[in-house]
Order: C-alpha cells, then sequence, then structure tokens
C-alpha cells in the first residue's frame, strides 16, 4: 500500500537497497563530488551521514548516487507537483442550447450565463435547435446565431465559423485574451502571459 503511494509520485529514483549497479559516482549532501564507490562502501557512508543513498542519474556510467533525506526529497517533490497543478488551468467545454422560438428575455438570460463560462476561462458550445418547419427557414437561425456572434464579439473569439449538421446549428466560443496597461495580456481567469 505504502508503494502505490509512492508511485502516484512519477516516477521516484530508487534509494539504498533498491539501487544494483556495482560501483557509483556518489554526491555528498552539500553536492560536493566524492568519487567513484562501491556500492556498499556508498551505503555505509550514508548510514555514517545519518542520509539515504539516493540515485539521481541512472543511465550514467556508473550511475550517479547523492547522500540525501529520501522524505524530506519525496516530501518536496509532493508539494512541487501540487504547485504546479495550483496553476493549471483545466479548459471546459460548456454547452448552451436554444431554439428559434427563445424570447427576449431567455436569450439575454443565456447570453449572460454565456459570458460568465467565457469569464471563467472556459470554452462555450452553442447549439440552436430548429424543428419541425424551422429547417425550411435555417436562414433566420444563421442571423440569431450571427446576433450571438455580435454580442460576444469583446470578450469571445469564434473558434470554427457557425455549422448546420442536419438539425442544428453549431458555434464554438473561446475567451478572448484582453491587453493590460503594461503591454502583457490576461487570459479571463487574469492570469498574466508575456507575448
Amino acid at each position: 500500500m505504502n508503494q502505490n503511494k509512492e508511485e502516484k509520485i512519477k516516477n521516484l529514483p530508487r534509494v539504498n537497497n533498491e539501487i544494483n549497479a556495482e560501483k557509483v559516482k556518489l554526491i555528498d549532501e552539500k553536492k560536493q563530488y566524492m568519487g567513484i564507490y562501491e556500492l556498499a562502501i556508498a551505503l555505509r557512508i550514508a548510514r555514517e551521514r545519518g542520509y539515504d543513498l539516493v540515485e539521481v542519474a541512472p543511465d550514467a556510467q556508473p550511475p550517479v548516487c547523492r547522500l540525501m533525506n529520501f522524505g524530506r526529497y519525496v516530501y518536496e517533490k509532493k508539494r512541487q507537483e501540487r504547485e504546479s497543478r495550483k496553476h493549471q488551468h483545466r479548459t471546459i467545454v460548456r454547452e448552451m442550447r436554444m431554439s428559434m422560438k427563445i424570447s427576449e428575455h431567455d436569450y439575454q438570460v443565456k447570453l449572460n450565463k454565456i459570458k460568465e463560462f467565457l469569464e471563467l476561462g472556459d470554452k462555450v458550445k452553442v447549439k440552436l435547435r430548429l424543428r419541425g418547419r424551422e429547417l425550411l427557414h435555417a436562414d433566420l437561425g444563421m442571423k440569431r446565431i450571427e446576433k450571438l456572434i455580435k454580442d460576444l464579439e469583446e470578450i469571445a473569439v469564434l473558434e470554427s465559423p457557425p455549422k448546420q449538421e442536419e438539425s442544428t446549428i453549431q458555434v464554438n466560443f473561446i475567451p478572448q485574451k484582453r491587453r493590460t496597461t503594461d503591454g502583457k495580456t490576461k487570459d479571463q481567469k487574469g492570469l498574466e502571459k508575456e507575448n
């Protein structure tokens, strides 16, 4: 069970008795090169100094091993992975459905919800359903989509032009980057990006 927890951390190095080389290049706890030692001697040095022997470059000939506190190393690696995950934003594709007979109030409610999704940095897929005789007047559906595109032009960019598939007209929006006063761009979540 403990091994499963360690496997969650990507590619943990071999430590102490897991190392299977005859000789190793040894680096001390202060990152100074000590020389090439037999594995048994390197393990003894590590124990005497109160550290673990950790294989940091297994592909080298002989492998490079370093004296360090392995528990602290695992803790730092987990913390770095958590920090990197905090700064990642998973793009979510939200879907909004409309019909030809949508009232102006309902249209405004859906428009505001689409704006909210875009400001969160999510993509939005809008589907306009055509039913019955509405299929004969698909051009009116395209006009409704063009109105939506115009209403969102300040905060969104079209991912692809609107297209009709059978009884549905579909269009995809992605958040537009905003320019700040210092020349950097900000995505809709407010994260700065260099140009």
